[in-house]
């Protein structure tokens, strides 16, 4: 799922300015409050870029509800807040501390022994014991408690089971939820698990929002029959998760050995779902790389990644062969290479690599692994399908009779999703705008023989596709931009717009400030999907994920639970996608064959911790047997699904 809390200046690849909505005039007039956000994305990547100078914070006192009346997560936390990037017209731009540390790339010794695993959790430091270390097998089924009364009148708003009751989605339309495995598993360094690079940037200065790990979180790693138990009962018939690949592999290195309490465990997870009548849908990684291969040889920064990778799709492949039917290789490549790209990543590259080129060397190195691991799911004749998720929006002119804002949507399309979806989908190679845009030394050519092989490899599109934004030229025009690498907005030159060019209304409902991201525009779905359907083609198309943080739900005080399950624009959130895309599938002919609500529970949200909630239960992290509780749009979901599902 996305990260972002604060916007990295560093981050160049799929770098899009977001306005200002302080500002409602024409371009010129708003040129003083667009703020530089260089944001890669909707991205989960947050933070800034490490400088040699002292951070520059403020702090702030968050209080992190539990939903129990009176009560709260644990005492107050003063939190020092990172700096961000943005630049503020009247300020000076902030810096970042350069207090993270990590070893030399390169200079640390491969030992595969226990002692050598301990000298990787020596660089993350101290970890936080779970409350318990057994998987808990529930007694009773899960019974459903009392739907919540109408949200509406029914002269204003159908409830789920009357939105467009004619419509039905195809059959074997999959309507699933997602999780991620650093995300809710937490038990982080049990049963031989290595440290993951977010292990590690969760403990560096300024890097998660409210200084929380994912060290515990929502414990799924024991709680997972729980959890089956709790979606099935809300008619879920399919789980998106991934499989975390320190846990298999802690050291990550192809002639490292593999943990076989690892490979048990999801073997376990798997049956469960299958058990529980849910389809189990596996990602192979969902960002959290092996430590060990950051300190060896820089991670994806460094082209040696590809063998380890193909060496762990390999062996997850075999074990799970018959079990699992749909794979992912990566979630959101272009999101985590530009993670990549920021602090406090920057201290992790292979030599050679800065800050600038290292998103695009991931890229490069990334597609390679990608393009590998099909190759070998194909060879090895493993039964089902396989892609990789692409992220975010093509987007609108923000000035319809722009030439330059049309064009800016080009660049945004080519940037964000095509620089991974044009390789695969459609030639075999990069966009040319990204060609034209980049050299050699920023973006490694595909050879000939490359181009062939990653040609084709994706059964179908999936696209985690939250909201729809306008795209608008830079100020100054896009050739002034293009033609300037020293540029603010340059290489991207396109500027995510949240407002409309007219009278400066917003593009939709504002989700929590620490998804800034994010807005609600279910009016821009059903054009997305035609577009990403005419771009990149494909027989079946999943709507992999898509959700919404609501506002302040991680931080009300005080923390009623009648407060926070009350998730009112979640719901509207929910019931409105579907509707759209319900139309897009019968009036369009958009081959959707499934839809995965984000997130199956509260969980850690990267670097926004655990104050932005996507969750459609509630997660009580003060109690030890962190309690679920379902929220309005968990049972919005469930209603909507029965009723427009076929058998």
């Amino acid at each position: 799922m996305y990260l972002q809390y604060l916007l990295s200046a560093a981050i160049l690849y799929g770098a899009n300015n977001v306005y200002s909505a302080s500002s409602f005039s024409s371009i010129a007039e708003s040129s003083s409050a667009i703020s530089s956000n260089n944001s890669f994305n909707r991205s989960e990547t947050t933070a800034s870029t490490a400088s040699a100078s002292p951070a520059k914070t403020s702090t702030g006192v968050i209080t992190t509800t539990n939903g129990i009346s009176g009560s709260s997560i644990s005492a107050p936390s003063t939190i020092t807040l990172a700096p961000t990037s943005t630049t503020v017209v009247g300020e000076s731009t902030p810096t970042i501390g350069a207090s993270a540390s990590f070893p030399a790339v390169g200079s640390f010794p491969r030992d595969y022994s226990p002692a050598g695993l301990e000298k990787l959790w020596d660089v993350v430091g101290p970890v936080e014991s779970p409350p318990f270390t057994t998987t808990v097998v529930s007694q009773t089924s899960v019974v459903l408690p009392s739907p919540p009364p109408a949200l509406y009148p029914s002269f204003y708003s159908p409830g789920p089971k009357d939105i467009l009751p004619d419509l039905k989605f195809p059959k074997g339309f999959i309507f699933g939820v997602d999780t991620a495995a650093y995300q809710v598993e937490g038990a982080t360094k049990e049963e031989g698990k290595g440290p993951s690079i977010w292990d590690w940037v969760s403990r560096q200065p300024g890097a998660i929002a409210d200084n929380s790990t994912a060290d515990v979180v929502d414990l799924h790693y024991y709680l997972y029959k729980e959890d089956i138990a709790r979606i099935a009962a809300l008619g879920v018939n399919t789980h998106s998760f991934s499989i975390s690949w320190p846990r298999i592999f802690p050291f990550g290195t192809a002639d490292s050995p593999v943990n076989q309490q690892g490979l048990d465990h999801y073997a376990d997870v798997i049956d469960s779902h299958l058990k529980a009548n849910i389809t189990p849908v596996v990602t192979l990684f969902h960002w959290d790389t092996p430590l060990a291969l950051e300190v060896y040889y820089g991670g994806f920064t460094s082209p040696n990644i590809t063998d380890d990778f193909l060496n762990y799709a390999k062996t997850v492949f075999t074990a799970y062969n018959g079990s699992v039917h749909t794979w992912y290789t990566f979630n959101e490549p272009r999101v985590f290479c530009g993670q990549v790209g920021s602090y406090p990543f920057n201290l992790t590259y292979a030599p050679g690599v800065n800050i600038s080129t290292a998103p695009y060397q991931c890229s490069y190195n990334l597609l390679k692994a990608h393009a590998g691991a099909v190759k070998a799911f194909r060879e090895m004749k493993i039964t089902g399908e396989i892609a990789f998720k692409s992220d975010d929006y093509i987007g609108i002119p923000w000035r319809a009779n722009s030439t330059d804002d049309v064009a800016a949507v080009e660049r945004h399309a080519a940037f964000q999703i095509g620089v991974f979806a044009d390789p695969v989908f459609t030639t075999g190679d990069w966009p040319q705008i990204l060609k034209d845009t980049l050299s050699p030394e920023y973006l490694p050519r595909l050879t000939e023989e490359e181009q062939k092989d990653i040609l084709g490899t994706a059964d179908f599109f999936a696209i985690d596709a939250y909201r729809t934004f306008y795209i608008a030229a830079p100020p100054d025009g896009l050739s002034v931009c293009i033609n300037n690498s020293s540029h603010p907005d340059w290489p991207t030159c396109n500027l995510e717009t949240q407002y409309d060019s007219n009278a400066g209304w917003a593009v939709g409902p504002a989700a929590d400030p620490l998804s800034d991201w994010l807005q609600a525009t279910p009016q821009f779905l059903r054009d997305s999907f035609s577009e990403y359907h005419r771009r990149w083609p494909s027989p079946k198309i999943y709507f992999s994920e898509f959700g919404f943080a609501e506002p302040f739900e991680g931080v009300r005080t005080p923390p009623e639970i009648y407060h926070i399950t009350e998730d009112v624009d979640r719901t509207n959130y929910y019931m409105t996608y579907l509707g759209e895309l319900l139309l897009s599938i019968h009036e369009d002919g958009i081959p959707v064959q499934g839809a995965f609500a984000w997130a199956m529970l509260d969980n850690a949200e990267w670097n926004s911790g655990l104050s932005s909630r996507f969750g459609i239960q509630f997660v009580n992290y003060s109690t030890p047997t962190l309690e679920r509780t379902y929220k309005r749009s968990a049972f919005a979901l469930s209603e909507f699904f029965k009723a427009h599902l076929q058998d």
